[in-house]
């Protein structure tokens, strides 16, 4: 029997990306490491312990885990990040520009993390300001992440 099926659904893209690779026949461990790239920023600013399960689970190439890959992803985006969860995340991805940064970005950086750390600033300024840092330095890697969309 030739079957059709119709999905609707709200994130398409994302959703797309997680229809095909649960339902391939022989799915492959790197299509979950290639899909943690994107998400793992994401995660990290939410929830380190599922941060590190993820890891772990993606340790064992030889098994394909897409069903528990997602739960702990979505989890985690359920999740509202902690100042202080948040700031790690971002840490993280400034260690992209750093080395290459001007004196003036990081102070701002600084500046910025000392801000939200005594909340007179939001996350989403410092997000801002490290978005920019990737476009000027071509980190190209980070811009394709879904960091920046959440």
């Amino acid at each position: 029997m030739d079957i059709d099926i119709m999905l609707e659904v709200k994130d398409k893209n994302l959703s797309a990306v997680k229809c095909v690779l649960a339902t391939v026949k022989k799915g492959e461990i790197k299509n979950l490491e290639q899909e943690w790239s994107r998400y793992k920023y994401v995660v990290l600013e939410r929830s380190q312990d599922i941060y590190q399960s993820i890891r772990s689970l993606l340790k064992d190439k030889s098994d394909y885990p897409v069903i528990q890959f997602y739960r702990l992803i979505e989890a985690a985006i359920d999740l509202e990040p902690s100042n202080n969860s948040a700031l790690n995340a971002a840490s993280h991805v400034w260690g992209y520009v750093k080395n290459e940064a001007t004196d003036k970005e990081k102070t701002k950086f600084k500046y910025l993390s000392e801000a939200i750390t005594s909340e007179e600033a939001k996350i989403e300024k410092l997000k801002v300001f490290l978005r920019q840092m990737m476009e000027k330095y071509s980190q190209y890697y980070m811009l394709q992440s879904l960091y920046f969309e959440f």
